[in-house]
């Protein structure tokens, strides 16, 4: 029970802004409790049903899309990113019905989020090369136009290619 009672704790941290991703990716909590059970292809599958209450299913979408971000992100650009991120699943999130998380893929995606089997958001990264350096776009894709880039930023990465890109 207790260690329950700490994930939802953590959770609730997150949604409100008082703890940063940086600090949940960190947390022995957020490895051995918050993080639901993901299977082989990286998915993390929370139903929701009549019995069950919305709001811990929702912050445990939101506790893995953070770790998610700073796993595939790194610790900075994950926290600058965040709080767009997060005002944008607060709003789409609260409207879902039986919702899922899908991980990091090979290419530009960071995280996405599927209602009843239908995404409905998604943050990539791309990686850019420009003349004074590397940059990493990062945007996000959102329903009812899922082709849309919506941008969030372009951060200097520095001259040389980021390890693991």
């Amino acid at each position: 029970m207790f260690k329950k009672i700490t994930a939802l704790l953590l959770a609730i941290a997150v949604l409100t802004g008082c703890v940063g991703i940086s600090e949940v990716a960190s947390a022995k909590e957020f490895k051995t409790q918050s993080s639901p059970v993901v299977d082989s292809k990286n998915k993390v599958e929370l139903k929701s049903n009549k019995e069950k209450r919305v709001a811990p299913i929702v912050a445990r979408i939101i506790v893995s899309a953070a770790g998610y971000a700073v796993k595939k992100l790194g610790k900075k650009v994950a926290d600058d990113v965040w709080p767009v991120v997060k005002k944008k699943l607060d709003d789409l999130l609260e409207k879902a019905e039986d919702i899922s998380i899908k991980g990091p893929g090979g290419g530009e995606r960071v995280f996405a989020i599927f209602d009843k089997n239908k995404e409905i958001f998604r943050l990539d990264a791309k990686l850019l090369k420009k003349p004074d350096g590397y940059y990493l776009w990062v945007h996000y894709h959102i329903t009812p136009d899922m082709s849309e880039h919506h941008d969030i930023a372009e951060i200097y990465m520095g001259k040389n290619k980021p390890a693991g890109w």
